[in-house]
């Protein structure tokens, strides 16, 4: 996208990433206590993280904005923490895959 549009744009950069379900507004909280942000804008998260064995994290040192690239490219994940989610609740696999080289941090 970015290539497509470069002539109009010239040159930038751009952080490429899901959209952000937070705002500045929850920073000093989500480093203190991130699940209760996270369950503040999808309550079911504890209860579909907890029937896996998960954990939702406890602190989010940073947010990314990528605000940018869905306004001047039209660029938007077709993944997010919502389908993420919405693949929990209804028992189908996660809308994403590791390669075959990935090594979980838990198990690092």
């Amino acid at each position: 996208m970015a290539l497509d549009r470069a002539a109009t744009i010239g040159f930038d950069i751009f952080i490429i990433s899901a959209l952000s379900p937070f705002s500045r507004a929850d920073a000093h909280e989500l480093k203190r206590d991130a699940a209760t942000v996270i369950a503040r804008s999808f309550p079911d998260a504890p209860a579909l993280y907890g029937e896996k064995g998960w954990r939702l994290p406890t602190s989010i040192g940073r947010v990314y904005d990528a605000s940018r690239a869905s306004t001047v490219l039209g660029f938007r994940c077709k993944t997010d923490f919502g389908c993420v989610l919405d693949a929990l609740r209804v028992g189908e696999p996660l809308p994403f895959a590791h390669g075959p080289t990935y090594v979980s941090p838990r198990e690092r």
